[in-house]
């Protein structure tokens, strides 16, 4: 019996009386931290957890994220958002073509092949810097992106091209035609192609007779014959680009390039696709990730053939790209993932990514690159990052997001409850929380109503809907007891941020209704609203995230709760399990 008792004490101060001990060592806080009065873990500055058992990794600037304040996207980030943290080590395993103990460097392919030095933008520039030339040494990007300076008879983006000698060819025997290419993948609209200053609109489905006939209207372009390469009987196919090569059958030696319309030199958009002209074996050309500077930290203004991070195929003017990069002239540095952002986000650029970033209101959504001739945000458009689904994260959203939940252990803490008062006789009035804006809400709405609408137009778990006066959310301003609305959050746990409204079509008469909101402590009609200050951690702060399953595996004495701290299904850890099942488990 004393041993009984002994053993429920002891199971009973586990589970109530102190911190978490490591699922590695058996240690309080894993001994990389200090316990609380809370009984919660204060980690050190180089392990996180609820019992800091996992390692931080380095933290490099971000290669892309979202801005957080306006044109501030590249802040301290792990492994700068290029790789995967490992928790036990604390190390970071980069993408391929990064490298750096955070990622936060751009790798010279195969080390220059041995032909060439690897060497930063930064220093590239002061190799090339004479007298008062300039330099590149205060941008962001000037101790990241890592290129190669080849050494002489060597050239390409990695040296492995071999330079030949060039001069005069002393004879003119075995010419060719001139061939130019089109190639373009798009799934509707049009381009324009011109030749000498003249030009025609092009569809993206037109066959080789028609766009032979559509050639032979511009009356600069001398005769040709127009050849689609492969299975394709459309200039453009919805899949692979395929080339379409046009010959000069009529009129000999070197011919003006055929250009396309297009933002890109050679290139214009379409439906779904892009086309791009080729001419006497020349490739597209992008801004360059890798060259001297034109002045002043000023490095990407400059254009070249594939962006200089790319070969050109001579024969069919196509860019193979390095591999962290892609697009016609590897103008993108593209998302992460085997396939972008691993099926399970959308790939943005910075520049969407931060207008469309989930933040908890919108003043909080920062622009990035607003003003196009900011040098500083050269890479608004250019450098790609992924926006996770629901239920991913994770810079590639290739982790399941675990569940959420309420510390069970931490005690004396309040739901969120929030506070509106509408006035209004018709029409209706919305909702906004954090980015999102909600359903239409009639002047009318039941409090069942009102909440069904919460949940589907924000996602929130059972919110509890009670209205002080009547059935109607909105009272007239002639009311003597107007209807005081309140939301209570009970499973949706921490502190809410606030709900506002829009009411430019509640109507009153004469006007425009109004909607008060209230929360964090402040009253509306004798009701006061209240700050949240229950936890809203993953696995309740009492277990590990399995980011490969998105499962919680909950530490000794800890289950599913149902969000109130009783058993349930939520898949978090915050139930705490009777004791006497503890003792049964030993």
């Amino acid at each position: 019996m004393r041993l009984l008792v002994l053993l429920l004490g002891l199971l009973w101060g586990l589970v109530h009386g102190a911190c978490p001990r490591g699922v590695y060592n058996n240690k309080i806080c894993s001994g990389h931290g200090r316990c609380n009065p809370h009984n919660l873990c204060v980690c050190d500055v180089n392990h996180s957890g609820f019992d800091c058992s996992q390692h931080r990794c380095p933290l490099g600037p971000a290669w892309v994220a979202p801005a957080r304040a306006p044109d501030d996207a590249h802040y301290p980030v792990e492994c700068s958002n290029k790789g995967v943290c490992d928790r036990e080590t604390g190390a970071c395993t980069c993408d391929e073509g990064f490298v750096g103990s955070a990622c936060q460097r751009l790798a010279c392919r195969d080390n220059c092949d041995d032909a060439g030095d690897c060497l930063s933008l930064k220093h590239l520039s002061a190799v090339y810097a004479v007298g008062s030339e300039p330099l590149y040494d205060n941008v962001w990007d000037a101790d990241m992106i890592y290129g190669c300076k080849c050494r002489k008879g060597y050239h390409g983006y990695d040296c492995t091209m071999r330079s030949c000698p060039r001069g005069d060819d002393p004879l003119t025997t075995g010419q060719k035609n001139e061939v130019q290419i089109i190639q373009c993948t798009a799934t509707g609209g049009f381009f324009y192609l011109f030749f000498n200053g003249e030009g025609a609109q092009v569809p993206f489905d037109v066959t080789v007779s028609q766009l032979s006939t559509i050639l032979a209207s511009v009356r600069t372009l001398p005769q040709v014959k127009i050849t689609f390469a492969g299975a394709t009987t459309t200039v453009c196919s919805n899949t692979a680009p395929v080339p379409v090569l046009i010959e000069f059958t009529y009129a000999f030696g070197p011919q003006p390039a055929i250009k396309v319309l297009g933002a890109l030199k050679n290139v214009v958009s379409l439906t779904g696709g892009v086309v791009l002209a080729a001419s006497g074996g020349v490739c597209p050309a992008g801004p360059s990730w890798y060259t001297a500077p034109s002045a002043s930290n000023t490095v990407h203004d400059q254009w070249a053939e594939c962006s200089n991070m790319g070969h050109c195929d001579r024969v069919t003017g196509e860019c193979s790209c390095y591999t962290p990069f892609e697009g016609v002239a590897c103008e993108f540095m593209k998302c992460s993932g085997e396939s972008a952002c691993s099926g399970h986000g959308q790939c943005m650029s910075i520049r969407q990514l931060s207008l469309e970033a989930d933040v908890d209101s919108p003043s909080l959504q920062f622009d990035y690159g607003a003003d196009p001739n900011n040098v500083l945000t050269f890479d608004r458009d250019s450098i790609l990052g992924c926006k996770c689904d629901p239920e991913y994260e994770g810079y590639d959203c290739s982790q399941r997001s675990c569940p959420k939940g309420d510390d069970p252990v931490t005690t004396d803490q309040v739901d969120e409850i929030q506070v509106l008062q509408c006035t209004g006789t018709g029409g209706h009035f919305r909702l906004q929380y954090r980015t999102s804006t909600s359903a239409r809400i009639p002047f009318d709405a039941t409090a069942t109503t009102l909440r069904n609408i919460l949940v589907f137009s924000f996602g929130f778990d059972d919110p509890v809907v009670q209205y002080s006066s009547g059935t109607q959310a909105c009272s007239p301003p002639t009311a003597s007891v107007p209807n005081i609305i309140t939301i209570s959050f009970l499973l949706d746990h921490g502190d809410i941020p606030p709900l506002a409204a829009i009411t430019r079509s509640l109507t009153v008469s004469g006007g425009i209704g109004t909607v008060a909101t209230a929360d964090n402590g402040v009253a509306i009609g004798g009701v006061t609203s209240q700050q949240g200050t229950k936890e809203n951690v993953v696995c309740s702060n009492r277990g590990h995230c399995n980011y490969q399953q998105g499962t919680c595996t909950c530490s000794f004495g800890f289950g599913s709760s149902d969000g109130r701290g009783n058993r349930g299904n939520r898949g978090d850890c915050g139930y705490i399990l009777p004791k006497v099942k503890y003792l049964l488990q030993e």
